[in-house]
């Protein structure tokens, strides 16, 4: 691994860790107010360690689009309106999607498999996760009616969502929440295709540089 790629490994690793957090670990801690200002703290960091990861040397451009989105979100968080929390989902839908194609980009021109490039797999697979929930939540929360076979006071909107995202997005589908809305159907079957065309794409990705490697080796 080159000197200058252990930066990338570093906070690569960082942002591993807290979208690992905001996924499987913050849902285990009991209820409470505390859990959505939990929430959003470890996407505000989340948000600055991505924006270090793409951004180039001596360029700040990303830590301002960074700190456009995390102040939309607890703006959002403050003030409840349901127009700012509309818009920031869509900021941080934006700006969480930019992230994962400038990964790609830098994934797919990278010329060997090393730690980063299995990392940063992992990191845009659980970021396009991400994305998918906080899409469902738009069609939960704004658009009238039950889009989901489960009534609004049963489910939490941040873990059942994040759950049924990532279940979708690896196309397990379990039954237990499913969409009923024709737009939710719609984005449900955008996000299991995503996340199989990823899986593919970046298996093939993955082995032909090792094998290429191989190769000239």
């Amino acid at each position: 691994m080159e000197i200058k790629d252990k930066p990338h490994v570093r906070y690569n690793i960082i942002l591993l860790v807290l979208v690992f957090t905001y996924i499987f670990i913050v849902g285990l801690l009991p209820a409470g107010q505390y859990m959505n200002e939990l929430y959003n703290l470890i996407f505000t960091a989340i948000y600055l360690v991505a924006a270090k990861i793409i951004s180039r040397r001596k360029s700040r451009k990303f830590f301002v689009y960074a700190g456009i989105t995390i102040v939309a979100m607890w703006v959002s968080a403050y003030f409840k309106l349901d127009f700012i929390s509309i818009l920031s989902s869509f900021i941080s839908i934006i700006f969480i999607v930019v992230i994962i194609a400038l990964m790609l980009i830098r994934l797919a021109k990278s010329k060997e498999v090393s730690l980063l490039e299995f990392v940063e797999a992992i990191n845009i697979y659980f970021l396009m996760g991400i994305v998918a929930s906080i899409l469902f939540g738009i069609v939960f929360h704004y658009l009238p009616g039950e889009s989901f076979n489960i009534s609004s006071e049963l489910i939490n909107p941040n873990i059942d969502l994040i759950y049924f995202s990532f279940v979708t997005l690896s196309s397990l589908g379990y039954g237990d929440i499913t969409p009923i809305d024709p737009i939710a159907k719609s984005l449900s079957i955008f996000v299991s295709i995503s996340g199989q065309l990823y899986l593919t794409m970046i298996i093939a990705i993955l082995v032909g540089k090792y094998l290429n490697k191989q190769n000239n080796n």
